[in-house]
Parts: structure tokens; C-alpha cells; sequence
């Protein structure tokens, strides 16, 4: 992908530090499901194969942006992921596992590119992107550290044995 002004304007990176070993959230965040839980903020994502995923983000006015993405490079120390041709927002990520100051875990840097196509697509996918690209990324790494932490995500959803907003009422 080559460095155009739109592409800067979509260039977004944010970190976050786990308190655990690399190589659990590199093996964490190559699995299947993952992927799907982490971005479901943003984008529906599903696995389909070892190193590829389909991606759906809905957009304004009940735009759909679809796009595969293939991982490139999966070295112990990092995790480069681009999309395919024809994809309608393309796009490219890298996560870098560090190792924390202080023994304190490792440190996770998250860098996503999106270019968005020109014309009225592109005015809208722009839109889209440009909602909050910083928060889309932060809020990935945040689910994601909730995830490894935890072994879920936590919502605010309405629960059906909720007390308060569940649907038993």
C-alpha cells in the first residue's frame, strides 16, 4: 500500500501492557475466535482459514464495508496482517510484542493503516473511519487485555437474568 494523504489520515496506533508472556497473547491472538471478539465493536470478523478472515463493517446510512485480510508475517516478536485485493476499505496492521519494563508482562503496540477508495464510497468509508480510529484501535487492545486476563470480555448488554434491563421484566 503506498503512503497517500487519505492513508495518513487513517493511520492510527495505540499500546497497552498485559501481565503475561508473549508468546500466550502472540499464540492468543493468532486463534480463530479471536479476531471475531475483539473487533466485534467495529467490524463482524470470521476466520476462514489458518490465516485469513473476512471482515464486515457497517458504515452510515446502512453502508457495508467488506474486505479479507491475510496474515503476512507471524514471527514470535510480531504480527503483520494486510488485506487482499479488492477489498472495499484496504488496509494494513502490525502488533508488536515487547517486553515490559519492570518483569511487568509484555507490552503491545497495535498500528492499523486504512486507505479508503475515492468518490462518494470513499467519503462515506472515510466517515466511517474517521468516527474515532484512534478509540476502534484502543478499544481492540482493551478487549483484547480483558480476554487474555480474564478469558472474556465483559458487556454491558442487557442479561437475561439481569436485574436491572434484563428481559424478565
Amino acid at each position: 500500500m503506498s503512503t497517500t494523504e487519505a492513508e495518513a489520515d487513517t493511520a492510527t496506533a495505540a499500546s497497552i501492557t498485559i501481565g503475561k508472556p508473549a508468546a500466550d497473547l502472540h499464540s492468543l491472538w493468532l486463534r480463530p475466535d479471536t479476531q471475531s471478539r475483539i473487533w466485534a465493536h467495529f467490524a463482524e470478523v470470521t476466520s476462514s482459514g489458518d490465516r485469513t478472515a473476512e471482515w464486515v463493517a457497517h458504515g452510515p446510512a446502512g453502508g457495508e464495508y467488506r474486505w479479507r485480510t491475510e496474515a503476512v508475517d507471524t514471527g514470535p516478536e510480531m504480527v503483520r496482517w494486510r488485506s487482499q485485493d479488492g477489498a472495499d476499505v484496504p488496509n494494513v496492521g502490525t502488533l508488536r510484542f515487547r517486553p515490559a519494563p519492570g518483569d511487568r508482562g509484555t507490552e503491545l503496540h497495535l498500528d492499523v493503516r486504512f486507505d479508503p477508495p475515492g468518490g462518494v464510497v470513499g467519503k462515506a468509508v472515510a466517515k466511517l473511519f474517521h468516527i474515532a480510529p484512534r478509540e476502534i484501535v484502543r478499544t481492540a487492545l482493551y478487549r483484547f487485555r480483558a480476554l487474555a486476563l480474564t478469558g472474556e470480555i465483559p458487556t454491558t448488554d442487557p442479561q437475561p437474568a439481569a436485574r436491572s434491563g434484563g428481559a424478565d421484566r
